[in-house]
């Protein structure tokens, strides 16, 4: 229904309930909010966006439930031209940075593959301090999905960041990984 609406009507007559299912107690619900979330982005535009949804959806990536935290990540990439360079580097990088250890491998490869199409947006210098170590270190992960979405999508990262992508530790890293059986 958003996506028929004008932005101001769907400020009026939907954001409350599409908030109020971002934060629902029933995590089938919340679900829902995740893995529609870039329509939602779509349909509300970037301020409804960047002043309401993003934090119901930021939640949702540390959401309990792995299924929401999943789907969650993997709306992420299709939301990104919807959402401001500030808003992703103040709020959705740090919530990554702080959830892909301790995450399950669908999650860190849902990670790797955002990052790496959030390499264009925020720039070079904070793809050299934030997206790159988180990089580095998924990488090292154990499953090798997690490393091939990394090794596979450094392209986006590259043509940010040129030359200096090839560090040591990164060349080590990519090293690493090709001898991986």
């Amino acid at each position: 229904m958003a996506g028929y609406l004008s932005k101001e009507e769907n400020r009026v007559h939907t954001l409350g309930s599409i908030l109020n299912a971002g934060e629902d107690k029933s995590w089938k619900v919340r679900l829902c909010f995740a893995k529609n979330f870039a329509k939602f982005a779509e349909a509300f535009g970037r301020d409804i966006t960047d002043n309401n949804l993003i934090q119901t959806f930021n939640l949702l990536l540390n959401d309990d439930e792995p299924e929401v935290k999943n789907a969650a990540i993997n709306s992420l990439s299709k939301s990104l031209q919807n959402l401001s360079t500030e808003k992703i580097c103040n709020i959705l990088l740090p919530t990554l940075q702080s959830t892909v250890t301790d995450a399950q491998v669908a999650f860190k490869a849902g990670v790797a593959l955002a990052l790496c199409e959030m390499a264009p947006i925020v720039g070079k210098n904070y793809c050299l301090s934030t997206v790159l170590p988180i990089l580095l270190e998924l990488l090292k992960d154990d499953n090798s999905e997690v490393r091939h979405n990394v090794a596979s999508n450094m392209v986006k990262l590259s043509s940010v960041v040129g030359s200096e992508l090839l560090s040591p530790n990164l060349l080590t890293a990519l090293t690493t990984l090709t001898k991986d059986a």
